[in-house]
C-alpha cells in the first residue's frame, strides 16, 4: 500500500515505538490527533522513568534501538499515551469505546511534563495557565496541554489528520484478567506493625483493591492485588465483529478521517482479546483499512 504504514504488534505499549518509527521514516510530520479505538482509554499515568523519554539525537541511526528498548522498559500496555504527548507525538486524543463499554462521554483538559525538561520525572496537571510564569517555565519547560475526548464511534469529529490506532479488544474482549494482576511490595518493620492501622482507614472499603501483609525470610511485605469482580466479556460470533470492523471503516471514511500512522494491537499475550479472535480479526481489519491509506500529503 502506499502512502500510511500499517504496524500489527502484540501489546499496546508497542505502538510508541512505532509512532516513533512512523516520525523517524517522515510518516509522522508533527503531532497529530489521536484516534484511540480501544475498549479501555490506555491514559494510566507512571511517574518516573529511568531512560530520558527524549532522544538528542534525532537523526542517529540508534534513534529507533534507543525507542524500542525505552517502549520495552519504561512503558506499560495502560500508561503510553500521555508519554506520547510529551514527546510531541500526539495533539489531543479521542478515546473511541465501543458500543456495548457503559463509560460516560466528555471531554477534559490535561497537562504533562517533566522536572526541568529532563524527561525522567513526570509532573501531570499542574495548576498553572497556559501561558506560563517564568519559573514555572524554567521548571518545566517542556510542558504540554492536550484535550481528551471520550465519545463514540458516531460522534467523533470530522476531516482530521490523524494517528489511527486500534486495540482488538474494542472488538472482543474478556476484562476478567483484571483479577489476576497484583503486585508485591517491601515494607518496614514499623510499617508492618501498624498494618491495623492502616487497614482500619475508613475509605479503604471503597477503594477497588485489597491488601495481604505477611513476613518472610525475616523481611515484610505487603501484597497489593485488584478485589475481585465479575468477569466482563463481549465475545459476539465472528460475523457481529465482522460487521463491527465494516462499521468503524465506514464512519472513518464518510467522516473524511485520514490517517498519517496506523497501529493495530492485538492484545491476545495479555488476554484482553482471546487469541482465537485475533487472527480472524486481524485478517479482516488490516484488508479493510488500506483503503483509508492515503496516497496524498496531509493538509
Amino acid at each position: 500500500m502506499t502512502g500510511t504504514p500499517i504496524y500489527v504488534f502484540d501489546e499496546h505499549n508497542e505502538a510508541f515505538y512505532f509512532w516513533q518509527k512512523a516520525k523517524f521514516e517522515g510518516h509522522l510530520k508533527g503531532p497529530l490527533d489521536l484516534f484511540h479505538v480501544d475498549a479501555h482509554s490506555d491514559i494510566d499515568r507512571t511517574s518516573s522513568f529511568r531512560s530520558s523519554l527524549y532522544f538528542t539525537r534525532p537523526h542517529s541511526n540508534a534513534y529507533l534501538d534507543y525507542y524500542r528498548d525505552f517502549t520495552k522498559n519504561e512503558l506499560g500496555i495502560s500508561d503510553f499515551i500521555r508519554p506520547a504527548v510529551l514527546a510531541g507525538l500526539v495533539k489531543d486524543v479521542y478515546f473511541i469505546y465501543p458500543k456495548w463499554r457503559r463509560l460516560r462521554a466528555g471531554k477534559k483538559r490535561f497537562n504533562i511534563s517533566s522536572v526541568f525538561g529532563e524527561g525522567r520525572v513526570l509532573k501531570y496537571d499542574l495548576r498553572l495557565n497556559e501561558k506560563l510564569p517564568s519559573c514555572a517555565a524554567a521548571a518545566f519547560p517542556d510542558l504540554k496541554w492536550f484535550d481528551f475526548h471520550a465519545q463514540r464511534l458516531e460522534k467523533a469529529p470530522e476531516g482530521l489528520d490523524v494517528i489511527l490506532d486500534i486495540d482488538f479488544d474494542y472488538f472482543a474482549c474478556v476484562d476478567s484478567v483484571q483479577n489476576s494482576m497484583a503486585y508485591e511490595l517491601e515494607i518496614t518493620e514499623e510499617q508492618f506493625a501498624r498494618k491495623g492501622l492502616f487497614m482500619a482507614e475508613r475509605t479503604l472499603p471503597f477503594s477497588a483493591v485489597d491488601f495481604i501483609f505477611e513476613k518472610r525470610d525475616g523481611r515484610c511485605f505487603c501484597r497489593v492485588f485488584h478485589k475481585k469482580g465479575s468477569d466482563l466479556k463481549h465475545l459476539p460470533p465472528e460475523e457481529e465483529v465482522g460487521s463491527e470492523i465494516e462499521r468503524l471503516a465506514e464512519t472513518l471514511e464518510r467522516k473524511k478521517i485520514r490517517p498519517a500512522v496506523i497501529t493495530l494491537c492485538r492484545s491476545c499475550h495479555s488476554g484482553y482479546c482471546p487469541e482465537d479472535y485475533g487472527a480472524f480479526i486481524e485478517r479482516r481489519l488490516k484488508k479493510r483499512l488500506e483503503a483509508l491509506a492515503r496516497a496524498t500529503p496531509q493538509k
